[in-house]
């Protein structure tokens, strides 16, 4: 039995290296290298011709500085942390799974079944929906003036509104599935406990539960605030051109305007603000914790 796994050892690491380097080669690929290139090319020049020139110049990440790109990265991070936090927190997800783990095991399984398949659709039908739902003349606001609860209806997209409504319905499955086995397999003496010590039952997922799932609820918080950054169908779909976020904007130099160099400074210098926010929040979370 000693030969055996001693000898089975190493094999054993043998395989591990392999995979190990074989995950570092497909990462080095798909993403290291690509990001590395898209660094040199945020440092050459533009032109409309070949969409860059090279060269070496700080141009690009100047032009970042002007009030206009400003505004629009304040305006990004702020639509994406706020629905990242409302999808987690403050509406559905939370408060939807506990709802869901406490049904009977078949309905859990139709729910849990209902999320996977919400999780299979593109951003394109999930917008194209919204779209239709949210329009004048087969959406919701003919319904509300059918029904007498709207005088004078009209289209409620695009509007930051219906972007907001696109984003958090993206990440609404992502989140709840990663919280059903959580909260399916939490002690529930500690909920019982505040029900006998005088706790009102609708204050205890609140006062309770949310805390004990506090670091939890933080991290999928970050989490959703990366995902969605990168989001681009929603804000082009439902959101009016005031609204965009800094990845439309980047598509549109890129792309639209043939001017790879600056989209590639706007995507390096989001990157480099979306790395100092989670660094800062993963250190504001461990002092707390400490």
């Amino acid at each position: 039995m000693t030969g055996r796994s001693n000898g089975a050892y190493p094999v054993n690491s043998f395989v591990v290296r392999i995979l190990g380097l074989t995950a570092f080669g497909i990462l080095s690929v798909f993403f290291l290298l690509p990001l590395a290139y898209m660094v040199v090319v945020s440092f050459y020049k533009a032109d409309p011709m070949a969409f860059y020139q090279v060269a070496f110049t700080w141009e690009n990440y100047q032009k970042y500085f002007s009030s206009f790109y400003l505004n629009v990265t304040l305006r990004t991070l702020w639509s994406t942390a706020l629905s990242a936090v409302v999808v987690v927190v403050v509406v559905l997800a939370f408060t939807a799974m506990l709802t869901i783990v406490e049904l009977s095991r078949k309905w859990q399984l139709f729910w849990v079944i209902l999320l996977l398949s919400m999780m299979c659709l593109s951003e394109v039908i999930v917008g194209f929906s919204w779209l239709i739902l949210l329009s004048e003349s087969a959406g919701i606001p003919r319904l509300l003036g059918a029904l007498g609860f709207w005088d004078d209806p009209r289209s409620l997209s695009p509007s930051f509104g219906a972007m907001i409504i696109g984003l958090v319905t993206l990440g609404f499955s992502v989140v709840s599935l990663v919280l059903y086995p959580q909260l399916a397999g939490r002690d529930k003496s500690v909920e019982e406990a505040a029900r006998t010590l005088g706790t009102p039952p609708y204050l205890v997922p609140f006062y309770v539960t949310l805390p004990i799932f506090r670091q939890s609820l933080i991290a999928l918080t970050l989490t959703m605030f990366v995902y969605l950054l990168g989001v681009f169908v929603m804000p082009v779909m439902l959101g009016r051109p005031s609204d965009w976020t800094m990845t439309v904007m980047i598509s549109d130099k890129a792309l639209g305007d043939a001017n790879l160099p600056l989209g590639a400074a706007l995507a390096v210098v989001m990157l480099i603000i979306t790395g100092a926010l989670l660094l800062l929040s993963l250190y504001l979370s461990r002092k707390r914790t400490v």
